[in-house]
């Protein structure tokens, strides 16, 4: 009896080895596509720097600008930005976003006063970006581009509509800084508006790269932020 009793608990554990072993296989095999189909994206080290080639995470983030004004009226500030790639770029193109917000004196993003410093959209004009009110015809703010800029660099998606900048090939290994904006302007009633209601401004610089897509056997840049 217990002979028999002994056969059918062997028999009983083969039959559950029998029943785990495919199992085991799979959830084996499972993991190990899971580790050979992981994503690891590629490291980008953007930097990005201001006046006189200093990383501007070491830059005051509010714009200083000149006490008195130019021979237009405006008050300017050096604002001189250029970027570059120091990782081993694989033929991504650079993109550099300028991005003027109003802060009020608790550090805190404000929309500021509609069609007197409040602002909406971008254009280029000549060598200059100059940034709109609301209501598309008075300037609030204007970038003042570098030197040959558009040899580099190129608007997107157009110069009436500028929301962001795009270098016009592929990044190169060993690449010089790739200058942007030299200066920033504002006219006086638009700075004094600014003071009277205690709010400053500040323009952030934002940089990202983005490698090529392939569309219909054309190689183009992914044209999305």
């Amino acid at each position: 009896m217990k002979s028999k009793k002994k056969n059918l608990a062997a028999a009983a554990a083969v039959s559950v080895i029998l029943f785990l072993t495919p199992l085991v296989v799979f959830a084996l095999m499972l993991k190990s596509a899971e580790r050979s189909n992981q994503f690891h994206p590629a490291k980008q080290d953007i930097a990005i720097a201001e006046n006189q080639g200093k990383p501007a995470e070491t830059q005051e983030n509010e714009i200083k600008w000149s006490e008195t004004t130019n021979a237009v009226g405006n008050h300017v500030a050096v604002k001189e930005v250029s970027v570059n790639e120091i990782s081993n770029p694989n033929g991504e193109y650079m993109r550099v976003r300028l991005v003027p917000s109003w802060y009020d004196s608790s550090g805190c993003v404000v929309s500021g006063i509609e069609d007197v410093t409040d602002i909406c959209s971008a254009k280029i004009d000549g060598n200059t970006l100059v940034f709109m009110d609301s209501g598309g015809t008075k300037t609030i703010v204007t970038a003042e581009l570098a030197e040959n800029w558009n040899t580099v660099w190129k608007p997107m998606p157009n110069v009436t509509d500028v929301q962001y900048f795009e270098t016009l090939q592929p990044i190169k290994s060993r690449d010089e800084k790739l200058k942007l904006v030299s200066s920033v302007e504002i006219a006086d009633t638009v700075l004094q508006t600014a003071n009277t209601n205690n709010i400053f401004l500040r323009l952030d610089v934002l940089a990202d790269s983005i490698q090529t897509v392939e569309n219909n056997n054309n190689t183009t840049e992914n044209p999305k932020w």
